[in-house]
């Protein structure tokens, strides 16, 4: 295959996904997740429910269609952060994605989670999806700061689970909305607080 068509295959299927994406959130978000079907997002995305599987396994990982662009960029930033130390590695990482966390369709798709979570109905995918992330980025971490990647998980584990609860806690309410990014934040630093160096101090 030719680069030129395979540069339009790709932009095709990021076209494809991108509508199938926004049919859904503004579905999600005008007559909620669980009274949303897949017929009612190919239709309004104008393609067939096939192409739709191409894409996405299931509904629910429409919710959770960020978390690989969330695992290259807290990837990139560990390693750039270029720290010997792996819970600074992993403060910049989880940060990294804190701050994406709290613009566009990232915060839309994480209202809808807490929205089908109060509705009863929470994503089976959401353990496994942070599972997934959190494991491949322990094992980087580990692997450039050549510490045991028993010694990374919990930091990372600790960080991301931090960082959700608190995010989820926050996009319920939307009366402390303005905070999320400050209250993720703070719950990033107390997480990772056990695992840093602690000074000693002279009595």
């Amino acid at each position: 295959m030719s680069p030129n068509i395979a540069n339009g295959h790709e932009a095709r299927r990021r076209r494809t996904r991108r509508a199938l994406l926004d049919s859904a959130l503004h579905l999600f978000e005008s007559q909620g997740y669980s009274e949303t079907t897949v017929a009612e997002i190919v239709h309004r995305a104008g393609v067939s429910e096939r192409t739709f599987y191409v894409h996405f396994p299931a509904k629910e990982d429409l919710l959770f269609s960020h978390v690989q662009d969330f695992a290259e960029l807290a990837w990139r930033v560990a390693h750039e952060a270029d720290s010997p130390r792996p819970v600074d590695r992993v403060h910049a990482a989880v940060q990294a994605m804190i701050d994406a966390a709290c613009r566009g369709d990232v915060a839309r798709l994480a209202r809808i989670r807490v929205n089908a979570a109060l509705g009863g109905e929470i994503p089976r995918s959401l353990a496994a999806q942070l599972m997934n992330l959190a494991r491949g980025l322990a094992t980087r971490i580990a692997a450039e700061t050549d510490t045991p990647v028993e010694t990374v998980a919990p930091m990372v584990g600790a960080a991301i689970g931090a960082v959700e609860g608190a995010g989820l806690m926050r996009f319920s309410d939307v009366e402390t909305g303005g905070s999320r990014h400050e209250e993720m934040s703070r719950a990033l630093n107390a997480a990772l607080h056990g695992f840093r160096p602690q000074s000693t101090v002279d009595p």
